[in-house]
């Protein structure tokens, strides 16, 4: 049997911390309070910067302390939240534009020369999920719907990660996904037709991929992320 929630603590600063928006399927399980505070914290439902209370988390997801305190912790090796000493957790202030910068060149040094190995590879299934992310009916009903940003975040991220995967690189996957991971709280697909330019920008560089050319794929990637930087500055300028 679970242990009960804990009492209530000193009150945080961010009162949408009671109202998570949905529940844990399973009460016990840290992975599903994982998932509901990743999902809070990329759509900024939970605040850049607020502090975090454990009693507050765990009394709004009718759980325990300890598979919330276990999820904060998973969330810290995201970058998405951080633990201050004697202060406990607070969500992660948005990245400057010197950082956000700074990622899209790590992601320059890496993701051209991964296109292109997935290019020299380029498996069936792995091809087919790529081809699946950039159809463009189901990209068109995505971008029309304000409400599926989080939906064509995530698929952006599924994207890049499937042709790191397809590399064959565990290092270059793992650094990869934590890099996307905080950049989903710049998703920009929805404005000034950034999202159209952005999946026309993938279909490329999956069609490169296809042809096994790794030449045109490194080269389709650096242009996407040129592009991409380009436009996620001037959305925050």
């Amino acid at each position: 049997m679970p242990e009960p929630p804990a009492s209530a603590g000193p009150q945080g600063s961010s009162a949408e911390n009671d109202s998570p928006g949905r529940l844990p399927q399973r009460n016990v399980l840290a992975d599903d309070v994982y998932q509901i505070l990743k999902e809070n914290l990329l759509s900024r439902r939970i605040e850049p910067g607020s502090r975090l209370n454990l009693d507050q988390l765990a009394r709004g997801l009718h759980v325990s302390n300890t598979p919330v305190r276990q999820a904060l912790a998973r969330l810290e090796s995201d970058g998405l939240v951080t633990k201050e000493p004697y202060r406990g957790f607070a969500a992660s202030p948005l990245l400057d534009s010197r950082t956000i910068a700074e990622l899209y060149d790590f992601r320059m040094m890496i993701e051209p020369p991964t296109a292109a190995r997935a290019a020299r590879r380029r498996g069936e299934a792995a091809m087919l999920e790529l081809e699946t992310l950039c159809d463009p009916g189901q990209i068109e009903g995505l971008l029309a719907d304000p409400a599926a940003q989080e939906v064509i975040g995530a698929r952006d991220v599924d994207f890049h990660c499937g042709i790191a995967r397809e590399a064959g690189s565990n290092v270059v996957l793992e650094n990869l996904q934590t890099t996307l991971v905080q950049m989903r709280r710049y998703t920009i697909y929805h404005q000034h037709g950034a999202g159209e330019r952005a999946w026309e920008e993938h279909r490329v560089i999956a069609a490169a991929i296809r042809a096994g050319d790794p030449e045109a794929a490194a080269t389709a990637m650096s242009v996407h992320l040129t592009e991409g930087l380009d436009r996620l500055r001037q959305a925050i300028s």
